[in-house]
């Protein structure tokens, strides 16, 4: 299992202290606790595939969350996801079923 991945500007990034990827087409930025984002020439595909021995999560279209950052929140009547930084991210209709039995 990976547990560091190398980011632009960070040697070698913790993967627990990315909180959520956010997609933008060919583009992704990682969210960090710290508050930094990077923006990364990478899609969110590529990201799901090189993570998904790690605890996260493909919520939207959009955003791969880590399930270690996400406080805990009421699952079943949720269509959104709270992060650790405080914002919190929809979940798309396709994958509500599937976040809320993860998440449950």
């Amino acid at each position: 299992m990976k547990i560091d991945i190398k980011l632009p500007g960070i040697e070698n990034c913790p993967v627990n202290t990315i909180v959520y990827i956010e997609g933008k087409g060919n583009y992704s930025i990682v969210h960090l606790k710290n508050q930094k984002q990077v923006v990364m020439a990478k899609t969110l595909k590529k990201f799901e595939a090189q993570l998904r021995l790690n605890q996260f999560v493909r919520i939207h279209k959009s955003y791969l969350v880590n399930k270690e950052n996400i406080p805990a929140f009421d699952a079943q009547g949720a269509t959104e996801v709270p992060t650790a930084l405080g914002t919190t991210l929809p979940i798309s209709r396709r994958k509500l079923d599937f976040v809320r039995r993860t998440f449950a």
